[in-house]
C-alpha cells in the first residue's frame, strides 16, 4: 500500500493494479489469438520495458509450458508496491500501447473498449487516476488511420478548432 501522502496515492496496492491490468490484456488478446501467444507477448514486452522501467523486474510470469492461464500465473513482489503510482501508470500506458501495436491487426478496432470492459470500472478508474489515458491510445490509432488514407489534421491558429482535410 502506498503512503496516502504520496502524489497519486492509491487505496489499493500497485501489485493488484498491475496484475489486473496484465490479466485483462491477456484475456482480450487470447480471444483474438491463442492463450500461449498472448502470455508470451506479455512476457516479451515486460522484458523489453524493463530497460525503461527497472521496477518491472518485480513482476514474474510463470513458465508458458505450465500455465493455468489465470491471474495466479502472475506474481508480483511486494517491492513493486513501493513504486510511485504515477510511475506505474506511465509503464502501464506504454505496455498497453506496445501490446496493441505488437498485436497489430489482430488487436482489432475495439481492443481498448474490450480491455476496459474486462478490466472493469474499478480498475479502469484506478489506472486513469495514475495517468493511463486509454482514450489517447484510441485517438493515436484513429489519427494513424487518417494518415494512411491521405488525410491530415490542420489546426486553425486563431482558435482551438482542428480540421480534417484530404491531402491528395
Amino acid at each position: 500500500m502506498i503512503d496516502s501522502n504520496d502524489e497519486g496515492a492509491l487505496d489499493i496496492a500497485n501489485s493488484e493494479v498491475i496484475k489486473h491490468t496484465l490479466i485483462s490484456l491477456i484475456i482480450v488478446a487470447s480471444s483474438k489469438t491463442s492463450n500461449d501467444y498472448a502470455w508470451a507477448v506479455i512476457k516479451k514486452l515486460l522484458r523489453e520495458l524493463k530497460t525503461n522501467y527497472s521496477f518491472l523486474r518485480f513482476i514474474e510470469i510463470g513458465d508458458i509450458s505450465v500455465l493455468n492461464y489465470s491471474i495466479e500465473d502472475i506474481s508480483v513482489s511486494s517491492d513493486f508496491d513501493k513504486v510511485k503510482p504515477k510511475q506505474v501508470g506511465i509503464a502501464i500506458q506504454d505496455l498497453i500501447d506496445l501490446f496493441k501495436k505488437y498485436l497489430g491487426i489482430k488487436a482489432g478496432y475495439f481492443f481498448i473498449e474490450e480491455f476496459k470492459n474486462i478490466l472493469g470500472e474499478k480498475y479502469h478508474d484506478i489506472i486513469k487516476k495514475i495517468g493511463v489515458d486509454l482514450r489517447l491510445i484510441e485517438l493515436q490509432k484513429e489519427l494513424f488511420g487518417l494518415e494512411i488514407r491521405d488525410y491530415k489534421i490542420r489546426e486553425s491558429y486563431g482558435s482551438n478548432i482542428a480540421f480534417v482535410e484530404k491531402t491528395k
